[in-house]
């Protein structure tokens, strides 16, 4: 497989030093620590960024998108493209069918119109095919292990203890991560609805990728899709907290995108107290790649990042996701 361009910091982290920590010098979790951690949210809502924070810590490392569990069509997630490979992973020829189909690239080939997310690439770039075999055959024979090996693979590189991914569309399989590992910690993270609509805007007319840019040739059927697209998403993700607080409560717990890149001094010992993971002293320094949105920089966490949206919206779409999602957004603080 070729890894896709997508912009100068992403096709960075896809290639990194190939020698991996000696497995004898690996730091044990301590207690409290999580066995995994999971970022979760609406597209555009700052995992990114989020990843990026936690990835300061010592002791956390977070692997870039997968879709292993789905994504936004469940059946395209990597696990159903595996599960045509066979299901019986007790059967070590299965696990080696599906690591050949990652290196060969025929999983790249049967993904088609939508290539495989970026930790896929980054496995083949730096992870040995006979590594990452003898990684799986090591593991649970399950699609939990399977999971656990691709994902824990990207901490073992960095030499860190928890390991853990950001994938935005995981926040419906919360669910099912939780009850494959139960004392995982899943940070789902809210940003309002206008912003994303302009982010994702922005994202989708500078980005040569069908179906978006057949859409853009329209006069407004770009604009149209997005800000429908939007409502549903932010309106799902909340239904879906309503829940998951609830039956997750030591678990999952929500944080606003806007507090992190406002109020980061305060936000950010509250996020890693959750994780049970001490706050590292450089998580808000200058050089923490952080992107929001219209702006990829090196220069850390970007107050105005909350608000720039405003300069950029169309007044009928910040009109139309106000009358859609107005007593939503209200209670969790977005308002005029």
């Amino acid at each position: 497989m070729t890894a896709p361009t997508e912009s100068a910091s992403s096709s960075s982290e896809m290639t990194e030093a190939a020698t991996a920590p000696d497995p004898a010098s690996m730091p044990e979790r301590l207690p409290g620590e999580p066995e995994a951690i999971f970022v979760v949210g609406v597209p555009r809502s700052g995992t990114t960024m989020t990843r990026a924070l936690l990835d300061t810590s010592d002791r956390i490392s977070i692997a870039r998108e997968n879709h292993y569990m789905g994504h936004v069509f469940g059946r395209r997630g990597a696990r159903h493209f595996f599960r045509k490979v066979g299901e019986d992973l007790t059967n070590d020829d299965t696990i080696r069918k599906i690591v050949d189909l990652i290196y060969s690239g025929e999983y790249e080939k049967q993904a088609g119109w939508r290539p495989p997310s970026p930790h896929w690439y980054w496995l083949l770039e730096n992870v040995d095919r006979d590594d990452l075999e003898r990684r799986l055959l090591a593991e649970e024979r399950s699609e939990r292990g399977m999971f656990r090996g691709f994902i824990s693979a990207y901490a073992a590189k960095h030499g860190k203890p928890i390991w853990g991914e950001k994938t935005p569309t995981h926040l419906s399989f919360t669910d099912e991560l939780l009850e494959w590992f139960p004392d995982a910690k899943v940070v789902h993270m809210l940003r309002d609805p206008r912003a994303i609509y302009v982010s994702d805007l922005y994202r989708r007319q500078n980005r040569d990728r069908w179906p978006y840019t057949w859409l853009d040739r329209v006069p407004f059927l770009l604009e149209s899709y997005l800000v429908l697209l939007t409502v549903v998403t932010w309106r799902s993700a909340l239904r879906l907290h309503a829940a998951l607080k609830e039956r997750h409560p030591d678990n999952y717990r929500l944080f606003r995108f806007e507090d992190v890149v406002t109020d980061a001094e305060h936000t950010l010992p509250d996020m890693f107290g959750f994780l049970g993971v001490a706050t590292p002293e450089n998580a808000t320094s200058p050089w923490v790649a952080a992107r929001h949105g219209m702006r990829s920089s090196n220069e850390g966490i970007d107050p105005k990042a909350a608000s720039r949206w405003r300069e950029r919206i169309h007044p009928f779409a910040k009109r139309f996701i106000e009358l859609a999602l107005g007593r939503s957004m209200r209670k969790f603080g977005y308002t005029e």
